[in-house]
């Protein structure tokens, strides 16, 4: 199902038809031989979620930049693969972009055995869209305020200690497996269909600890429910001046759940050069700065060879932690 952003009025129609002919050129994205050019953003969640208020912030913005007509199309499903696939097989002229998050390029190749695209063969990065601060909450009852703490006492109940997470292979599944492994801590996964349901667990007594995004632990620690004991991403520090930094304990442990922004492999590249500094112009934005922020998401300008970069560390670091784990899907 596909949720238009805005539909143009018959009279509109003709004014922004000559106008995103005009724009399109500009920004190398071209107008349609007949009609109106559609910027066409697809991402693999629901309405409602987080992808998708990204997917629409970005196809509202670009819309409004290029003057082309927009829409968001949701294709949940298969942890975003459904959505990568559409994207992959898309015609490779810029009006089919994909929102997705570090899962779907990174994880998603090391757990599914049968895929139906290739991050690294069937796409080109656009940008990078944000970065979301993480943080280790804990329950009261462990009464445990610091992350030495956390440690000392899972080394003192291997497997007794269990933690929450949206579900295998979900991003706050493996940051924790990545924190356990470089921390050298044995713990017990408790998966959820979704973060939202493994904080409900971490707060009514069901699990001990969970990792999760600033914006959905911030409510609950200011009401005192949980106790936050590390935390990781762009805007940690700020957020959360008191609490240690998990790179602290690990070099390997500078870690966030981030947003990209991709085109298919078939774009030209200097379409996706083009698209880039649109998407960099937007991020610009204070009110779309804002917006991410509301959410947890720092944003800032990015090139297409850093949002590859990112992949390629995320994959050397998660890759060999999905294989031990032995995470696998159909």
């Amino acid at each position: 199902m596909t949720y238009p952003l805005h539909t143009p009025t018959a009279t509109r129609r003709t004014l922004l038809r000559a106008m995103a002919a005009g724009l399109a050129a500009s920004t190398g994205l071209p107008a349609q031989a007949q009609g109106q050019s559609l910027l066409k953003v697809v991402v693999g969640s629901p309405p409602g979620a987080l992808g998708d208020v990204i997917a629409r912030l970005v196809a509202q913005k670009l819309g409004e930049q290029t003057g082309m007509a927009n829409m968001v199309d949701n294709k949940a499903g298969a942890s975003g693969a459904i959505a990568a696939d559409a994207v992959a097989k898309s015609a490779g002229d810029g009006h089919t972009l994909l929102v997705a998050p570090d899962a779907v390029m990174v994880v998603n190749p090391f757990v599914f055995s049968k895929l139906s695209y290739d991050p690294t063969r069937d796409f080109r990065s656009v940008a990078l869209l944000g970065k979301a601060t993480l943080v280790l909450l804990v329950s009261p009852a462990l009464k445990v305020k610091t992350l030495p703490e956390f440690v000392a006492l899972v080394k003192s109940r291997p497997k007794e200690v269990n933690f929450g997470t949206g579900g295998p292979g979900h991003p706050s599944h493996m940051a924790m497996e990545l924190v356990a492994n470089r921390l050298g801590l044995q713990m017990t996964h408790v998966p959820y269909k979704g973060t939202s349901l493994a904080l409900q667990g971490l707060m009514g007594g069901e699990v001990s600890a969970v990792i999760v995004s600033m914006a959905e632990a911030m409510p609950q620690v200011k009401a005192g429910n949980v106790v936050p004991i590390a935390t990781s991403g762009p805007a940690a520090k700020e957020v959360f001046p008191d609490l240690p930094e998990f790179k602290q304990s690990h070099p390997d442990l500078d870690i966030a759940v981030w947003f990209g922004l991709f085109a298919s492999a078939a774009t030209p590249p200097e379409r996706v050069a083009r698209l880039n500094a649109e998407v960099n112009k937007m991020l610009a934005q204070p009110d779309v700065k804002k917006r991410l922020g509301e959410f947890g998401l720092t944003a800032s300008n990015s090139a297409p060879a850093e949002l590859d970069q990112l992949m390629v560390a995320d994959r050397a670091r998660f890759g060999p932690l999905v294989k031990a784990l032995g995470l696998t899907a159909n």
